[in-house]
């Protein structure tokens, strides 16, 4: 069998063809069996983690657009860009007009120890002034914890975990079940930056919302990626790729170029962000890693200061003289990513 993502997949054949056939006839956590499509390998066995805003929008669809890449087996929500009513709602009802079938689990309605203090630029709902139909079913049984600790005992050692809002879910998973830091094998996460922020003048949102879980997650010895604005805030979105979204055949399509629309109307009219698509530059750094440069650093997490809640901060000369705890994505390709995008869309029939 041969993989056909990246290099990076191609090294881990061997890895994943194990793992398929292990899970050739596993059950999922609520007792159902798990069918698998023997006729190809298998993606990376990944769960989302999301508080679903307009960028997190694109990056859901896009991940439905990989299967070649990733096996989805659940999503979770999170408060964060709004309120858990509306990231959950979201979420759903886009998996649903998608026509995808991963399970939706409703996360927490609040950070750790904090109240919210949702974003402002994604409009009341988090999708702007996009509508999708209600969903035809029922949001899973059971908390986003629960669902990702299933998800990593049925795929040891195999699992990744892609979250792109405030890290409450994930830190919450791994105080209740602390062998997750052996189970797992890779957690990537939208947040943080070394240089600069977008909250604060030293943070970003993501950690901002729920610093207290950030240190949880970058102190829990997991293998770590971070994707923050040092890299996010590079491919600034193009009118020919809005273009080439919109000319594009599929519900993803569509349903990206709405959002796009927005995100780009809310700068020109508002004064709004960038239509910066941080969340999917993060779902990259998973299938197509060669587009990133990474280095290792030990990042500390700040929790207190009007300025510093939520800041990363790199320990660049060593003068904890801690291991490091984290990959940093500190460079992207920018037309590579936007092709690869792009692409995705162009192959939906």
């Amino acid at each position: 069998m041969a993989l056909t993502a990246s290099l990076v997949d191609i090294a881990r054949k061997s890895h994943y063809e194990n793992v398929y056939l292990s899970r050739i006839g596993a059950f999922d956590c609520y007792g159902d069996r798990v069918v698998c499509d023997v006729t190809k390998p298998p993606g990376i066995p990944l769960v989302m983690d999301v508080d679903t805003g307009t960028d997190d929008a694109v990056c859901i669809a896009a991940a439905t657009l990989c299967s070649d890449a990733v096996d989805l087996i659940g999503i979770g929500t999170v408060c964060g860009n709004v309120g858990i009513e509306h990231t959950s709602r979201n979420t759903i009802d886009l998996v649903d007009f998608l026509g995808c079938d991963v399970p939706v689990h409703v996360g927490a309605a609040q950070p750790l120890t904090r109240r919210l203090s949702p974003a402002i630029s994604h409009g009341a709902t988090g999708l702007g002034d996009v509508v999708l139909p209600a969903a035809h079913r029922d949001y899973a049984a059971g908390g986003v914890p629960g669902m990702i600790v299933s998800a990593a005992r049925r795929n040891p050692g195999a699992l990744e975990v892609l979250a792109v809002g405030p890290l409450t879910n994930v830190a919450t998973a791994l105080i209740e079940h602390p062998e997750l830091r052996s189970t797992l094998k890779r957690i990537t996460v939208m947040g943080g930056a070394i240089r600069g922020g977008n909250m604060t003048l030293a943070s970003e949102f993501n950690f901002h919302c729920d610093p207290e879980a950030a240190r949880i997650v970058f102190e829990s010895g997991c293998d770590l990626t971070m994707v923050g604005l040092d890299v996010t805030l590079k491919p600034e979105l193009p009118r020919r790729v809005f273009d080439r979204i919109n000319a594009s055949p599929g519900r993803a399509a569509d349903i990206v170029g709405r959002v796009l629309d927005f995100m780009m109307r809310r700068k020109e009219e508002f004064g709004a962000d960038e239509p910066n698509l941080h969340d999917v530059i993060a779902l990259a750094a998973i299938v197509q890693p060669s587009l990133f440069s990474f280095e290792t650093y030990y990042v500390h997490l700040e929790t207190g200061g009007e300025i510093t809640r939520g800041m990363t901060i790199a320990d660049f000369n060593n003068v904890s003289g801690k291991p490091p705890n984290a990959h940093v994505a500190v460079d992207i390709d920018v037309d590579g990513f936007w092709n690869w995008f792009v692409d995705l869309f162009g192959a939906v029939k």
